[in-house]
This record gives C-alpha cells, structure tokens and sequence, in this order.
C-alpha cells in the first residue's frame, strides 16, 4: 500500500513538472522546477508558486510566495508606524491549507487528495488549472500592480504583508481618485487597516485630487 502510494506520487510529480513547464505568462518569465513554478522578470526571481504533499492528509496542497515587487517597495518606502502582517519577509503569502471555502481544494482544508494511479493525468491538470485560475492570476495583479490587486487584498488582507498601502499603491499608479468608487469600498473595509489614522491621512496626500 505505502509502496504503491510512493509510486504514485514520483508519477503525480513527474507529470505535474512536465504540465508546469508547459504554463505560460504574457507578463511574467515563468521556471518550473519539482512541484513549484519560479516567477521571473529578467532573470530576477520575484516568488514563487509551489505545491506540496501533505502525508497526514494524503493530499496535495498550494501556496505562494512573492518577496520582491514595486508594490513591496512602495509600502516599505512609506515607513508605516506598524508591522507586516505576514510572519514571513514576503509581500504576499497564501496558502490553500487556510481556505475558508473550496478553492484549490477539492474540500475544505485546501487539499486534493493524492489519485489513483487511472486518475493521475486528471488529478495533475486540476491542480495545474487551479494554479492558474488562483495563483499566478493573483502573482500578476501583484507584480503588474493593476487595480484586479485592490479586489484581491480585500477578498484575502491578511495574505499580503501591507493590505492598506498596497492597495494605495495600486490606486496611485493607476491614477484612482480618493473619492473613485472602488477606493470608497476599499477604504470601508475595516480589516485592511494598519492604523487607520495614518493610513488614511497618507492616501490623503498621496491621492488627493488636484483639482479641489
């Protein structure tokens, strides 16, 4: 049994790399290696997509890790009076084992369950689809900075290291005024706060509109 599951997962692995190499970004210089996916932009690496096995659950599991983008800058340059959110030095940081509804996951915990062996093919391109759909979309709203970003911060702050200023940030570099509808929805978001004193007196002056 224990042998027979070892099998499947080296073939699961061999196939999950084959169908990573095969993804690819308009934005962004993607590298597969063993179950995680390298994002690039020239040369540098940015984050990455992995996924990993979980014995206890029998399952795979996904997560993302960003650590450099403008976005990182911009929040660190601000000098907020406050901590990251995040336990780690990323930017942004998810996991699919914190899902509070089914995403990644086949069922709540985030997890697909290993196949069986007649399942594989269809296991591994679930899991390359979800990718997709859940992760790198998220990794190219983050690096690119595009208003999508301020949609994702809300839907889950505390991936990201500094929801408030990151969302100032997409704000400010796609031009959205301080009264734009999607920032009067943002900014009622109470979890997104840091201190909501700073936070909102710094988008005061950062995006202020110049014709008042």
């Amino acid at each position: 049994m224990n042998t027979m599951s070892l099998e499947v997962r080296k073939n699961v692995e061999l196939e999950l790399v084959a169908r990573l190499k095969q993804i690819t970004s308009p934005h962004l210089a993607l590298k597969a290696g063993k179950n995680k996916l390298s994002l690039l932009v020239e040369k540098e690496k940015l984050g990455e997509i992995y996924v990993q096995h979980l014995t206890k659950a029998d399952g795979y599991y996904a997560g993302m890790e960003i650590y450099i983008c403008e976005a990182f800058s911009f929040c660190t340059n601000q000098s907020p009076p406050y901590q990251s959110r995040l336990l780690n030095t990323s930017f942004l940081s998810k996991s699919s084992l914190s899902e509070e509804i089914k995403q990644f996951g086949d069922e709540l915990g985030g997890i697909i369950r290993t196949p069986a062996p007649q399942d594989i093919s269809t296991a591994v391109k679930k899991i390359t689809d979800r990718l997709k759909l859940l992760y790198l979309s998220k990794a190219e709203n983050c690096i690119l900075g595009t208003t999508l970003l301020i949609d994702d911060v809300l839907t889950e702050p505390d991936s990201y290291a500094f929801p408030f200023l990151t969302i100032l940030f997409a704000a400010h570099k796609n031009n959205l005024r301080l009264d734009s509808e999607l920032l009067k929805k943002a900014f009622a978001t109470k979890s997104i706060y840091g201190n909501k004193q700073f936070d909102l007196a710094l988008a005061s002056k950062i995006l202020n509109p110049k014709d008042k």
